[in-house]
């Protein structure tokens, strides 16, 4: 059996990545052939007070999406490129294409040393394209998703189901914390405008008709995104961007006050969208 340590010096290195796989103090990031995290890891282990041991595993599958073009069919992505676009100790950043005869995926990925992920996707249009429904799922392990505090949720064990949608939401851009004390993970939508870029619409809102819904699916704690039906004519995207920030941040942090943390990465996350504009 192999067991990792992350010692304090390894700590101060920052940000290092090898066959996929980002290391940073205490977690780890692997990233799928099409860009998004495959898997994410912490190795704070609070259960037997110890660091560095057996890892923690967040995700039960990759994140992904379901493009549907009807209820029972669905468009199918081919992986096209992967390039790792820059590597220090402060931030990595790397893009992913994925292609289908009617529809492109771009993405634009960035790591920071705080472990904040930035995630800017496009899908484009190759021809006229309508889909039913369009799906984004986060597959959890049910055992790092034992608590959840945003979409207007203020409790510490995750309710059996959570509903969320944008009609009848009191705000435009959701964030959402899920985890348990050795793992964690923010989640916020961006939902940014730029009246610049005409041909590019909001995909997670989809004009209001986006919903969430969070609840045990499977083996699986699965987060799902709903778009609802959308239309996009050649060369329109859909925008679907979001930022993730990898939890927990230090060895005290798992053991914090659940709302106070939540407030500290809203916190966070709102510092760092308002530096991108």
């Amino acid at each position: 059996m192999l067991f990792f340590c992350f010692s304090s010096s390894a700590q101060e290195k920052g940000l290092s990545i090898a066959d996929k796989i980002i290391s940073i103090s205490g977690k780890k990031l692997e990233i799928n052939a099409d860009g998004f995290p495959k898997q994410i890891q912490s190795f704070y282990d609070w259960e037997f007070n110890k660091f560095g041991f057996n890892p923690t595993n967040l995700l039960y599958e990759p994140m992904h999406f379901h493009l549907y073009i009807t209820p029972k069919t669905q468009e199918k992505l081919v992986v096209n490129t992967f390039n790792l676009l820059s590597e220090s100790k402060d931030s990595i950043a790397w893009e992913a294409t994925s292609y289908s005869s009617s529809i492109s995926q771009h993405i634009k990925a960035k790591i920071d040393g705080n472990g904040l992920i930035s995630y800017d996707i496009k899908l484009k249009a190759l021809k006229d394209i309508s889909f039913s429904n369009i799906n984004f799922h986060i597959p959890f392990e049910k055992n790092s998703a034992k608590y959840l505090v945003g979409l207007e949720n203020k409790g510490y064990l995750r309710p059996d189901t959570v509903r969320w949608a944008w009609k009848t939401a009191n705000v435009s851009n959701p964030e959402v914390l899920i985890g348990n004390d050795n793992i964690a993970l923010y989640l916020s939508l961006d939902q940014h405008k730029n009246p610049e870029n005409l041909h590019i619409k909001n995909g997670w809102c989809n004009d209001d008709n986006g919903r969430i819904q969070i609840n045990v699916k499977g083996s699986s704690m699965l987060m799902e995104f709903s778009t609802g039906s959308v239309t996009i004519k050649a060369g329109e995207e859909l925008a679907f961007d979001f930022n993730l920030l990898m939890l927990p941040i230090d060895k005290k942090d798992g053991r914090k006050d659940l709302q106070k943390r939540f407030k500290v990465y809203y916190q966070m996350v709102a510092e760092y969208k308002k530096s991108r504009r």
